[in-house]
């Protein structure tokens, strides 16, 4: 059977998923402007697909990349590693894309089973759908070309730097898009919060100014709306911090941790709506800080996707911290990846992601609590996923394909399916030929492709898939949950002075609920046309001194 055989040459099992396509819950396309709620309490836009006011998007791209194998991917199965290290899109796919040929490690296309060495190189295509941002613009509220730096106040939903399926939806990326200004990170905000950061206008002014951070010379202030009636007296917290999973990015409070420090004071109460507008000072700079020692306190941040819902941590909020004691059945992250070396490990027909890397990620052992809080984030995460919606209809059809070309070949010519299958199950370890070039680390910098997919088309593909890389096309995200009510206000170095942002319009102690824009009766100076005047001056000055002399 060919590979341009058409539907009805599929077995009738694999046909009736087209059928079902009826039963499955389809993407929301026009209808009343708005917000709808799933089932599942998953808020999504109720506007057309791709026009959402509130939204800002990007074409689809491909990109090709390459990244040397970290250390815990080392004798690891490419499919396996994939499959648990990122959770953007299915096993299925993943392994379609291997199997397409997209993806080749020292120059030598990677199929699912090869088993990654130490320094292999790995060069991958990808189609990027950068995830749609909020349609706030970066505020720019100071430049100063002498000291070679720029202050901004960064929206939340939009990181610093590219990062997983972000590239052009960044901060750096877009001051150069839109403003035109080459910039580099001296401070980083996470993706979700909001507010003021320093950027540097060249390399060098970068390293001086994040030294500054870096021996903790910068003195910050946050402010953050919480659940509940924080206390009216100042509270200090100094609970040590450790990242203890990458994929959700969960941090916990634990004896290993670093150091953190912080000093929180409330503002104003919402009785309203049963919330606190918060003070808050950092005298370190950990990730998550703020967020995991508010809730700590018992007063998460409102709105906090990670750290403040019932559904994950039940009625506490996670008040006090989670259990620290090792849980039986958890193993150490050096056994648990020395159980993943070499072919010991075959690939799986099926994958539980919300458990199968979790001692995998975290340096120390996870109580049972921890674990499934890990758990209950993943599968939460998933169940917002498009492709868990659409049950994998296009590559269930292409395995039935693929299975059925198999038992034809096998027929043809009088070969033993079983008997091949247990030759490959002895068959040593596949590895990709060692690179004879010293290893370079800098990634691809193409950043216009819009080349024919590299991928190889299923035979079927159904309505509300990409028609490039054959993954479905997701429904546009309620913007309200693209950002955390979290946002930093004010920056004081003793090299660049004070700056601070105007307070976010969420921050009034009378909220009309509008979450854009600043406080009541706030004047933002045009700073971008001041500078560019600024400028012409300067150039003008230039040019006068050039004729006079």
């Amino acid at each position: 059977m060919s590979s341009s055989s058409h539907l009805e040459n599929i077995p009738d099992k694999v046909r009736h998923l087209k059928a079902e396509e009826d039963e499955i819950d389809q993407p929301s396309g026009i209808s009343t402007p708005g917000i709808v709620e799933t089932g599942d309490g998953i808020r999504k836009s109720s506007y057309p697909k791709g026009m959402n006011p509130k939204l800002r998007y990007i074409k689809p791209y491909w990109w090709p990349y390459k990244t040397f194998v970290k250390q815990r991917w080392i004798g690891r199965q490419i499919l396996e590693v994939i499959t648990t290290e990122f959770r953007d899109r299915s096993m299925e796919y993943y392994k379609h894309a291997l199997d397409s040929g997209v993806t080749r490690v020292n120059g030598v296309i990677a199929k699912p089973d090869l088993v990654l060495r130490d320094n292999d190189r790995i060069d991958n295509t990808v189609h990027r759908h950068e995830p749609p941002i909020t349609n706030d613009p970066i505020l720019i509220l100071h430049i100063d070309r002498e000291k070679q730096f720029v202050v901004i106040s960064k929206p939340g939903s939009v990181p610093v730097h590219a990062t997983g399926r972000y590239f052009r939806h960044s901060i750096l990326e877009m001051m150069e898009s839109d403003y035109g200004i080459k910039c580099y990170s001296v401070n980083r905000l996470d993706r979700l919060t909001s507010g003021l950061m320093i950027l540097a206008l060249t390399g060098k002014a970068a390293s001086n100014l994040a030294k500054e951070f870096a021996e903790g010379k910068v003195k910050k202030e946050y402010v953050a709306r919480v659940k509940g009636k924080f206390p009216e007296e100042e509270i200090t917290v100094d609970q040590p911090l450790m990242t203890v999973d990458r994929q959700m990015g969960l941090v916990i409070i634990t004896p290993e941790g670093k150091d953190a420090v912080t000093i929180f004071k409330r503002m104003s109460y919402d009785a309203e709506r049963d919330q606190s507008v918060v003070r808050c000072r950092p005298q370190t700079g950990r990730t998550h800080q703020l967020r995991v020692h508010l809730q700590y306190l018992g007063h998460p941040i409102a709105n906090d996707p990670l750290y403040s819902t019932t559904e994950v941590w039940g009625k506490s909020l996670g008040k006090g911290g989670v259990d620290l004691t090792p849980a039986s059945q958890g193993t150490s992250q050096a056994d648990a990846l020395l159980a993943r070396k070499g072919s010991s490990t075959p690939i799986k027909k099926t994958i539980d992601r919300d458990h199968d890397d979790i001692d995998l990620t975290s340096p120390i052992l996870l109580s049972e609590q921890a674990r499934k809080i890990i758990s209950k984030l993943r599968r939460q995460k998933d169940e917002a996923e498009d492709w868990i919606k659409w049950k994998e209809v296009i590559f269930s059809v292409k395995q039935a394909q693929d299975n059925l070309e198999s038992e034809e070949s096998a027929m043809n010519t009088n070969s033993n399916p079983d008997e091949e299958k247990n030759s490959q199950s002895k068959s040593k370890p596949t590895y990709a030929p060692r690179l004879k070039h010293n290893r370079d680390n800098s990634i691809s910098d193409e950043k216009n492709s819009y080349s024919p997919s590299p991928l190889a088309k299923p035979e079927y593909l159904p309505e509300g898939f990409c028609q490039d890389c054959f993954v479905p096309l997701p429904d546009d995200p309620d913007p309200e949950t693209l950002f955390i009510y979290l946002h930093a206000l004010k920056y004081q170095t003793p090299e660049l002075g004070i700056h601070e942002t105007p307070l976010p319009r969420w921050a009034n102690e009378n909220w009309d609920g509008d979450w854009r824009g600043w406080s009541d009766g706030v004047v933002l100076k045009d700073v971008l046309k001041e500078d560019r005047e600024r400028q012409e001056r300067e150039n003008q000055n230039i040019q006068d001194k050039s004729i006079d002399t």
